[in-house]
């Protein structure tokens, strides 16, 4: 399913505002930032506003509003998402140390490690490591993670790490008795009806998919439906911090439930106190901005542009993908890009995100 499709007046959005953001992407694409682009407005639970640009694959077709793509990193919150249906079954709890999920860390730096410092990247995980480099696959490479060095003490500094969301995978694995894709797409994508949004793409998908390039894990390769992340790809595909492929109208479904009601076309996916761990900042101010799952405000990574408030939270991904939502005005903002594509790029991605958000907010009409 996807959420229905109506004029952007009947939403309260100024379509000529809107205009404004469609001529900043096409000039992404015209300045070679990327070469495919999906955007995407909802509001009140619909959307008002869908466009496709540029070439989904070199030499290949048009970008449609439902091409797939690489989400990166965007597959964190989704999977955030998924921890809290664990919360709600109460089957889990972020209070729970590292030490009693994972039983392999007793007596070692990550033991006293919680999930909510996990998923609010406080942990004191470094933000990286070059997994892939170790031969083996997954269960070598999550060892190494186990054996890592904390670079401060948990709950003491902000440091987004892709290793901290690999063991979210692992716990989310651990708890509901799953694989990680199993469990996604039965508790998120499933409910909310995203069809087309899931890890490891069906070959029959490859026509709909916005090509990558440029992994250093496979230097030259044009990649199409494979993870262009290498430590995901190394890990077989399926990781809590990068994986999923996913379309614009499916992550309206997502970013529509979150801010609204905890469902989206009538599907359930959180019930509205949980709503809050999504929403707002869960560590102090002082320390970062980030929900259980999301950049929230004072958050640099957030990308709401310079006119949207306080209530708006988000994601972004490598590869040049983007959620936003506002609560405030039922708001969900959607780019998908494959700026990989092209690894000169020099930042381009953040001011188009940067000024498309401001244009968007200055449709708000009502």
């Amino acid at each position: 399913m996807s959420l229905p499709v109506v004029s952007p007046a009947d939403l309260g959005l100024d379509s000529r505002r809107l205009a404004v953001a469609d001529a900043l992407i096409q000039a992404g694409v015209e300045e070679k930032t990327y070469p495919a682009a999906v955007f995407l407005v909802a509001r009140r639970g619909k959307i008002g506003h869908q466009r496709a640009f540029g070439h989904l694959q070199p030499g290949g077709g048009a970008t449609r509003v439902d091409t797939i793509f690489d989400l990166a990193s965007v597959t964190k919150p989704v999977n955030a998402v998924a921890l809290l249906t664990l919360l709600e079954d109460g089957k889990a709890s972020l209070h729970q140390k590292l030490e009693d999920l994972l039983p392999e860390t007793a007596g070692s730096a990550l033991a006293p490690v919680t999930v909510r410092q996990l998923a609010t990247h406080t942990s004191g995980l470094p933000a990286w490591k070059p997994l892939y480099r170790i031969p083996g696959g997954r269960n070598p490479m999550l060892a190494d993670i186990l054996r890592t060095p904390l670079h401060h003490p948990p709950g003491t500094r902000y440091a987004y790490s892709d290793l901290g969301y690999l063991l979210i995978g692992e716990i989310i694995e651990r708890v509901s008795g799953m694989s990680l894709d199993q469990y996604v797409h039965a508790r998120v994508l499933a409910p909310l009806g995203m069809k087309d949004t899931g890890y490891l793409p069906a070959a029959t998908r490859r026509s709909r998919i916005a090509a990558t390039a440029h992994c250093p894990m496979r230097p030259g390769q044009t990649l199409v439906g494979e993870v262009h992340d290498s430590n995901a790809h190394a890990y077989g595909g399926v990781a809590g911090h990068a994986g999923l492929f996913g379309t614009a109208p499916d992550l309206a479904l997502l970013g529509s439930a979150l801010t609204r009601r905890g469902e989206a076309g009538g599907r359930r996916l959180l019930g509205v106190p949980t709503l809050r761990l999504a929403r707002t900042n869960q560590i102090p101010p002082e320390v970062g901005g980030h929900s259980i799952g999301w950049f929230t405000p004072p958050n640099g990574m957030l990308p709401r542009g310079d006119l949207l408030g306080e209530t708006v939270f988000g994601h972004t991904g490598f590869t040049g993908t983007m959620l936003v939502c506002d609560p405030e005005y039922e708001l969900t903002v959607v780019l998908l890009t494959n700026r990989v594509m092209n690894p000169s790029e020099n930042g381009g991605i953040l001011r188009i995100r940067r000024q498309v958000m401001n244009a968007v907010a200055s449709a708000i009409a009502e």
